[in-house]
């Protein structure tokens, strides 16, 4: 539960929207506004009736993104665009890979920036050794550069944290941006966290 999302119920509440309207502008089910609304004040007071999803986790497929490249270019744009906006100042562009590769490569091209690829440690398999993940030398290097991140989803942060620990002792790492973010966190490693979709968990007790 995001607090955030109860402070938003009470002050849509607090202007007389409807349960309807307040669904609709927070992109819930009618039950779940409905819940919400009748309990925002009780649940924001009382943190403990608050809960994670825990050891559940959401399924995210965007295979009707990732399938065309059409659409990825029009991804990429919007990426594009937040990095307009935002005035960053950077000199490569770090694909996380597998699925951050391709937005990457194609926010590199609009922008005329060099691209570089970092692969995981979870892509990397070496029996009895201590695994660390690396950054493709087929690409370009990223040292004493600075470097905007982009993956395709943020589960727990732990790809990102470890990616920018590395990049962190070569280059100047200044945003990362993914398509979809579920860890609800506002920076990793003290780099603000840009996503262009953000999932929330509510939880609805049955009644």
């Amino acid at each position: 539960m995001n607090k955030d999302l109860i402070r938003k119920v009470i002050e849509l509440k607090n202007n007389g929207l409807t349960i309807g309207e307040i669904a609709e502008e927070l992109n819930v089910s009618m039950e779940t506004a409905r819940y919400l609304a009748l309990n925002a004040e009780k649940l924001l007071k009382e943190e403990e009736k608050i809960t994670k999803l825990g050891n559940i986790d959401i399924f995210i497929d965007w295979r009707n993104i990732g399938s065309s490249a059409n659409r990825l270019k029009s991804i990429s744009s919007i990426i594009v665009d937040i990095l307009k906006n935002r005035n960053i100042e950077f000199d490569t562009v770090v694909g996380i890979s597998t699925s951050g590769v391709p937005i990457a490569t194609l926010v590199a091209s609009e922008l005329g920036k060099e691209l570089t690829i970092y692969i995981p440690k979870k892509h990397i398999s070496e029996e009895g050794k201590k695994i660390t993940g690396s950054i493709s030398h087929n690409f370009s290097p990223v040292h004493y550069k600075r470097a905007v991140i982009i993956d395709d989803v943020v589960t727990s942060g732990s790809t990102l944290k470890e990616c920018l620990k590395q990049l962190k002792e070569v280059c100047s790492p200044k945003l990362v941006v993914v398509l979809i973010d579920k860890s609800g966190l506002d920076e990793i490693e003290d780099v603000p966290l840009i996503p262009l979709i953000r999932i929330g968990a509510v939880n609805v007790e049955q009644h």
